[in-house]
């Protein structure tokens, strides 16, 4: 009599991420309570600079609230390429809370007067190729409906259209390029449609300011007519 013995072998195989998993650890990655970040902007109009500022910027996340709220402090010098020791000051402070269009503030130093501002989506900031929308990144990506281009699990690639006309989006579509880091994702690139023009954004030198968060110590945005 000779016995049979069958070994089975059972491997455990983890499941690539679906898209609305990659979104929502992107989304989680932004979503610090509280960080202050400070810097320099330069506006190019084709080869010329139009503008080049130094600015403080503030940002306020309440999960509970699903409230959003970024203040941004500009120092432009008067000539607009830094020769001056003439500087005007620009203060804006944005407000959004889910699924709705953000409240912006502008205060007017001449005047020591702060000015609610209507709020447009397509306002660019300062001039720059960066809209006031893009400065609400966490609630942004509640305005869109996602699917998968390429499912590299290392570093998919998924596009975003807007989930109704309601939402206060100036985009027609956006394809973001994300990297995972460790148990993360990063957004490294987005491609967006507005009124039909093209607009790239490149996001690098990243550094992690806290466990599990990542910002981009460069942010590159271009189209057709210059870069920010």
């Amino acid at each position: 009599v000779v016995a049979a013995v069958v070994f089975f072998v059972v491997y455990s195989v983890e499941a690539a991420p679906t898209v609305q998993e990659i979104v929502s650890l992107a989304r989680q990655q932004l979503s610090l309570p509280t960080e202050v970040s400070q810097g320099e902007m330069t506006v190019h109009r084709g080869e010329t600079v139009t503008r080049a500022c130094s600015f403080v910027m503030g940002r306020l996340w309440d999960e509970a609230a699903q409230t959003e709220a970024v203040r941004i402090d500009f120092k432009t010098a008067i000539n607009s390429v830094g020769d001056s020791s003439l500087y005007s000051d620009q203060r804006y402070l944005l407000k959004r809370t889910a699924q709705a269009a953000a409240t912006q503030w502008l205060y007017l130093p001449a005047l020591r007067r702060v000015r609610i501002v209507p709020f447009q989506p397509d306002d660019p900031l300062l001039q720059s190729h960066m809209l006031f929308y893009d400065l609400t990144p966490i609630l942004d990506f509640e305005d869109y409906r996602f699917r998968l281009l390429d499912a590299d699990e290392q570093a998919p690639v998924i596009e975003g259209t807007p989930v109704d006309a309601t939402r206060p989006t100036p985009y027609q579509s956006i394809i973001f390029s994300l990297q995972k880091r460790g148990a993360t994702y990063i957004v490294t690139t987005t491609h967006a449609v507005k009124n039909g023009k093209e607009k790239t954004a490149r996001f690098s030198a990243f550094r992690e300011i806290a466990p599990g968060y990542f910002r981009p110590g460069r942010v590159e945005i271009s189209e057709v007519d210059g870069r920010t």
